[in-house]
């Protein structure tokens, strides 16, 4: 063999070396084989619902690797839900009240295991082999399944539908109440029409109550100023100077006045005597006695 397929042949090799060396690095990176030499302690989750969660499923902090599931879920002796062993990093220390949820990698991705730390500083961390409450949070499974719920509930809300609608066509959208109905907003058509007249006649009558309103209100001032006017006559024919104002002060004098009159009706100018004084005489006489009798 000569110098130059020797060569060759260490080329070929080194190749080949290198490429093994590669392919187990990627295996032992992807394919779990490096997770065999770290030390892990375990923790056990009790979920109410652990669906969708399998072996060596990823457990995440903040979206970093610090673990897997250790096993599938199990059921629990005492009380409701499944347990779920976990195997965390030995380096990982996990603050007591920290919160553990089964979540999934978009709406139909594999479910993980995620752990959310309480805030503020950690006092104490969760001991090896501890046993800790988690949840579970919702997923295309779960809005699935309330979905299917929701779909039944609106069927029972149809039916209901249907129920009252049939009900309403057959007993109160009848023949007989549609016919009275109609009536009934013929009737209310006709009376809002009465109304619509009345209504206009009522706008004469108020105009012609306003006129009045106002002729009253033109006599009221008319009297008012009559009223007035007498007044400033009786005042003037009271208080003034003149035969009037003495007639009616001067009792003499409109006794006087009222025997004039008298005997000129009774005699004339040219016949004219008082004999108005003679009747006025006789009288007083007359009322005399009647006045002593009446003393006694």
């Amino acid at each position: 063999m000569n110098r130059h397929e020797r060569g060759l042949e260490f080329k070929v090799g080194a190749f080949v070396f290198v490429g093994l060396a590669v392919l187990a690095a990627l295996i032992i990176q992807f394919g779990r084989l490096g997770e065999g030499f770290k030390a892990y302690y375990l923790v056990t989750v009790r979920f109410p619902d652990a669906s969708g969660l399998l072996k060596n499923s990823n457990v995440l902090l903040a979206g970093a690797k610090i673990g897997r599931v250790a096993g599938g879920p199990r059921l629990v002796q005492e009380g409701q839900g499944v347990a779920v062993p976990l195997r965390i990093y030995d380096f990982v220390k996990i603050p007591v009240g920290s919160k553990f949820t089964v979540g999934s990698s978009g709406l139909l991705g594999d479910r993980f295991v995620s752990v959310t730390m309480p805030p503020g500083q950690a006092a104490s961390y969760i001991p090896k082999n501890a046993f800790v409450d988690g949840a579970r949070e919702t997923g295309m499974d779960d809005l699935t399944r309330e979905g299917g719920q929701l779909v039944n509930d609106l069927r029972g809300t149809v039916q209901n539908i249907n129920t009252v609608v049939t009900r309403l066509n057959q007993e109160t959208l009848s023949p007989d109440n549609m016919q009275n109905l109609k009536a009934s907003f013929q009737h209310l058509n006709e009376a809002t029409g009465s109304l619509a007249e009345s209504s206009k006649k009522l706008d004469g009558v108020i105009e012609k109550g306003d006129t009045a309103m106002g002729s009253a209100e033109k006599a009221a001032d008319d009297l008012q100023g009559a009223i007035a006017d007498a007044r400033k006559m009786l005042r003037a024919a009271t208080e003034g100077k003149g035969l009037l104002p003495a007639i009616l002060t001067n009792q003499d004098l409109a006794n006087d006045l009222r025997a004039l009159i008298s005997n000129l009706r009774a005699h004339g100018v040219l016949f004219y005597r008082d004999s108005a004084a003679k009747i006025d005489m006789n009288s007083r006489e007359k009322t005399k006695p009647n006045r002593q009798t009446g003393e006694r």
